[in-house]
């Protein structure tokens, strides 16, 4: 054995112990959902509703606590894995005391699926679930989030992949979803107030 494989060797073991006691310590709970599973559908698999729960919980960010909205325990919420060509059903329940929604970014839906209180439907009062309903027409990476209020500011936001009828051209390993945001501890009511007021 060369010094190459002893060092990779022993860097993979150190990772699996790694992984093994922070799943142990409960430190999964800063992994995003994502990264370890996803909630939808496999490539060739049936359809089935995919349950999101919204909800408020304090979250360890960088050693201080935010007040956040996850969507299933985590931000970003779950990754949604849809088929192209076959029908969506996502059941969304609303666990905060405030008005919530999801609005399925650059998807093509009908107009009472969009996720926009006010303007398609009503919103999701509290307590309350709705059943988003849609054919999936199209394929490609997209993402969704909160049309209510600013609570995608505050986590509530997540990946969507829609896999094409047709398999990929090529091949891979493995599938790495990246997904960008920045946070504030600050009140997101209060940046855009600083980020509206006139320079006067």
């Amino acid at each position: 054995m060369n010094n190459l494989t002893m060092y990779s060797t022993t860097r993979r073991r150190f990772l699996q112990r790694a992984g093994a006691a922070g799943a142990g310590l409960g430190l999964h709970s800063l992994i995003p959902a994502f990264a370890g599973q996803s909630t939808g559908l496999r490539p060739g698999q049936a359809t089935g509703p995919i349950d999101l729960s919204i909800t408020r919980q304090p979250l360890d960010i960088g050693g201080q606590f935010g007040d956040t909205i996850t969507i299933n325990g985590s931000i970003p919420g779950p990754l949604v894995r849809l088929m192209e060509g076959q029908d969506a059903v996502m059941r969304v329940t609303n666990q905060l005391d405030e008005d919530t929604s999801i609005h399925w970014h650059g998807l093509l839906v009908p107009h009472q699926m969009d996720g926009v209180p006010g303007v398609s439907y009503a919103g999701i009062k509290p307590g309350e679930t709705f059943r988003y309903a849609f054919p999936v027409r199209q394929s490609g990476t997209y993402w969704y989030h909160s049309h209510s209020g600013l609570q995608e500011q505050q986590g509530h936001y997540g990946p969507l992949i829609i896999d094409p009828i047709e398999p990929e051209p090529f091949a891979y390993d493995r599938e790495y979803v990246v997904m960008l945001s920045d946070w504030t501890f600050e009140n997101p009511m209060s940046v855009i107030r600083k980020l509206k007021k006139q320079s006067d």
